[in-house]
């Protein structure tokens, strides 16, 4: 499940705590023959909240992530009110396939949307408090891989795949390689995936090539290169001497090789 107390960026200390939304499948996927995937939203708050769904076209451009509207994959329904303890569901539909043997990657972005003043006083209930400061708005953004015929995901098993749509599956991977780009006192990690499926990067460290020390990057989630694509990232001055890229590529642990020059 995931939970968030903050929005992306950065926000103002609120003056009181928003809604505690519990948002699951953490990493929801559409596969080859499927037309829709289920998403639930939970309010484990005291008060009722509103919720606003999108779907963005996710590619990566210069090292970055870009998000476009897009409308091949929907939510449904697009906005909810949920009552304190109560489940939503929402189909993410896919409108358009992705083609055979491929990947395509969305961001589904959940926003939870202010209440109307008096909101509750005119349901019935008592009077909300006031609000002494910036009332908090979470923001979640959650990855949606939809797959074409034919196709299994990196954290799929074909098997699995098979039983669903009675038919073989070819899992796609990824192919990771690396290097750095320096401007001045500037470092950049730059990962190349010349795969077929995204790359989802967590524990990722710098080891030497001889194994005798280890310089954590990044414990958590780094982020993810999707095919085709590079992603960068801002990084201290590696260490000296041969180094490795060691991560955890999709939940499997792997030494990332260097790019060629």
């Amino acid at each position: 499940m995931l939970a968030a107390c903050a929005g992306l960026g950065a926000w103002a200390p609120p003056a009181h705590a928003a809604a505690p939304l519990m948002i699951w499948p953490v990493d929801p996927m559409i596969a080859g023959g499927q037309r829709a995937v289920a998403l639930w939203i939970e309010n484990r708050g005291e008060e009722p909240v509103s919720v606003q769904v999108r779907v963005m076209g996710w590619t990566q451009d210069q090292g970055d992530d870009q998000f476009d509207a897009q409308k091949d994959v929907i939510p449904s329904p697009p906005i909810a009110d949920i009552a304190p303890g109560a489940r939503q569901l929402v189909r993410l539909m896919a409108l358009v396939p992705a083609s055979p043997l491929s990947e395509d990657a969305y961001r589904v972005i959940v926003d939870e949307l202010p209440r109307p003043a008096g909101a509750a006083q005119s349901a019935g209930g008592p009077a909300p408090a006031p609000a002494l400061g910036v009332q908090l708005q979470v923001r979640y953004a959650i990855p949606l891989f939809v797959y074409g015929a034919g196709a299994a995901g990196p954290r799929m098993s074909a098997t699995a795949l098979a039983a669903l749509n009675g038919e073989a599956a070819q899992p796609l991977e990824a192919n990771l390689s690396w290097r750095i780009a320096s401007d001045g006192d500037t470092h950049r990690l730059v990962l190349r995936n010349a795969g077929r499926a995204h790359a989802r990067l967590t524990a990722v460290s710098w080891q030497a090539a001889d194994a005798a020390r280890e310089t954590a990057i990044n414990p958590g989630l780094l982020g993810y290169v999707l095919p085709g694509s590079e992603r960068q990232w801002e990084l201290p001055a590696p260490p000296a001497g041969p180094l490795l890229l060691k991560a955890s590529v999709n939940g499997r642990p792997a030494l990332v090789p260097r790019a060629a020059p």
